[in-house]
């Protein structure tokens, strides 16, 4: 039923059954733009049907994290490119990389001259090292979709919610800052 409409404004709006290509053209783009139209419309159903059944806090969290992991991808993609492409210098060319596959990490990082943990920020200005970004950003949307659900529950006064999801942030953060780490 839905369709037909939209054939319906489709054809309307090129003035019938036009001749020639423009107005086969404008037939396509009148239809393409209800279809778009409509799929707005359904995802605005699906929206509205999430609201019955998620609570405000769960849907703040996987916006957050709907958002975040788009820019990660985007910047994940955006480096690896750079560095692909030669816009940014390796730290290790690209010809001797093979050569290092085979190594154990801690053999790879004496002989590559790199730190392990978050020694890898010194390195940034380097293409290879350039990926890392978008690998913390990820690592890091959890702390920060957790910190959106903890001003949730601090304004309706759940402090038991609160000091809960405090405590995995400040676990989470120990536990990326290396300060937790054991023996290595």
């Amino acid at each position: 039923m839905q369709e037909y409409r939209d054939d319906e404004e489709a054809e309307s709006a090129t003035g019938g059954k036009g001749d020639g290509l423009s107005s086969a053209w404008q037939q396509v783009r009148a239809r393409l733009r209800a279809r778009t139209r409509l799929r707005r419309q359904q995802a605005m159903r699906a929206r509205s049907q999430q609201l019955k059944y998620a609570t405000p806090e769960q849907l703040a969290y996987a916006d957050l994290l709907d958002i975040g992991s788009t820019v990660g991808r985007y910047l994940l993609a955006a480096t690896f490119l750079l560095y692909v492409f030669g816009f940014t210098k390796p730290k290790i060319p690209l010809s001797e990389l093979p050569a290092y596959w085979s190594m154990a990490a801690d053999q790879y990082s004496k002989l590559a001259g790199v730190e392990t943990g978050w020694g890898w920020l010194a390195l940034i200005g380097y293409g290879d090292y350039m990926n890392f970004l978008g690998i913390a950003f990820l690592s890091g949307l959890t702390i920060a979709c957790y910190l959106r659900v903890l001003l949730f529950s601090l304004q309706r006064k759940e402090f038991m919610l609160g000091t809960i999801v405090m405590l995995e942030v400040i676990v989470l953060s120990l536990a990326a800052s290396g300060l937790l780490a054991a023996g290595h």
